[in-house]
């Protein structure tokens, strides 16, 4: 919501997720957490429990149609180091439990693993990784490379989420003391728990929640509720259906994100020979088609079939890549999209 309100409201609505490509790596870090969270006492036990969390989140990713082409998890970005990493970190910091001095039996009302909470009134909920009397922790399967331009902005909002995390708690059970983000490497990140800068973090979030609400419920626009930028989209996962993004790139002569989009109209479909291979050449709009047309090669079984769709069909693709000579190459992660197909956004209501 600090970023952009129209994402705030579509991160609330079920059938936009259906337009998103997930992250493997958030899986993993979700895998991670729930290996933690089950305090296995041995190597071969914390494999079977990664294994059963694996299988569950396949399962969910076969029945979406962008995240089933990630069926092979052995070909998700560091899955055997997380895997590995998180299988240690679990039995090691159980045997470091088992081993040290016993820990005074906490209320359930004082301690939790993924628990549901509410505060202000309902207003703010959320299920902290875990928490107990002294921290909240927040698990992550890795952590961004300092090195990277928005590594210090998505830290950033983690520990944002731990500050809210600690109004949850504090209103629940009492604040806890230290935020902490656990990476299955063994990397922590620590700080002190703020009251003040948290009860702040919390009324700034009401506040903007209060405010989505009264324009959602005058009926604005998505691009009244939208914040363009380079470091609001760069981020957005709902890039393919945001109406304000796709204004804001034409604008601007396309902005150098560091996962191009771009868009144009189907000039021609060349089949492949083995059945799931297959290109498109475009008349991409902006400086993607300022040396020619655009041609992406691309595959059924990943980036879905465009083969059926006529000449002149405005074609909308995120998430590409840039070779050295500058032109777009299509990889896993691309998601390309007839504008056909990709649903209107209607705001109405509140959430």
């Amino acid at each position: 919501m600090r970023l952009c309100t129209l994402r705030a409201a579509l991160s609330r609505s079920g059938g936009a997720g259906d337009w998103v490509l997930h992250s493997p790596r958030a899986w993993l870090g979700t895998a991670f957490h729930r290996l933690m969270a089950a305090r296995p006492s041995d190597d071969g036990e914390a494999e079977l429990l990664w294994e059963d969390a694996i299988r569950e989140l396949l399962a969910a990713a076969s029945g979406h149609r962008l995240d089933r082409r990630f069926a092979s998890p052995e070909r998700w970005p560091g899955y055997y180091l997380v895997r590995q990493r998180a299988i240690t970190s679990a039995v090691e910091s159980e045997l470091s439990r088992r081993t040290g001095a016993r820990p005074a039996k906490l209320a359930p009302s004082t301690a939790g693993t993924e628990k549901f909470l509410t505060a202000r009134n309902g207003l703010l909920t959320g299920r902290p990784d875990q928490f107990d009397q002294h921290s909240v922790t927040e698990y992550k399967s890795a952590l961004p490379d300092p090195a990277w331009a928005e590594a210090a902005s998505l830290v950033d909002g983690y520990w944002r989420q731990l500050r809210l995390y600690a109004v949850l708690i504090g209103e629940t059970a009492g604040w806890p003391a230290t935020a902490r983000i656990v990476s299955a490497s063994g990397q922590v990140l620590e700080q002190s728990i703020e009251r003040r800068d948290c009860e702040a973090e919390a009324d700034a979030a009401v506040a903007g929640l209060q405010a989505m609400n009264e324009a959602l419920e005058r009926g604005c626009s998505s691009s009244e509720l939208a914040s363009p930028g380079e470091i609001a989209c760069e981020q957005c996962q709902y890039q393919a259906i945001c109406p304000a993004f796709w204004s804001w790139c034409a604008a601007g002569s396309w902005p150098q994100l560091r996962e191009p989009a771009a868009r144009g109209a189907l000039e021609s479909v060349d089949h492949g020979l083995d059945g799931d291979l297959y290109a498109i050449t475009l008349r991409a709009d902006g400086r993607h088609g300022e040396s020619g047309p655009l041609s992406l090669a691309l595959r059924r079984s990943v980036h879905g079939d465009l083969t059926a769709c006529r000449r002149g069909t405005q074609i909308r693709i995120v998430h590409t890549h840039v070779r050295r000579d500058g032109r777009l190459r299509a990889n896993i992660s691309t998601c390309v999209f007839s504008e056909d197909d990709l649903p209107e956004l209607e705001l109405k209501g509140s959430v």
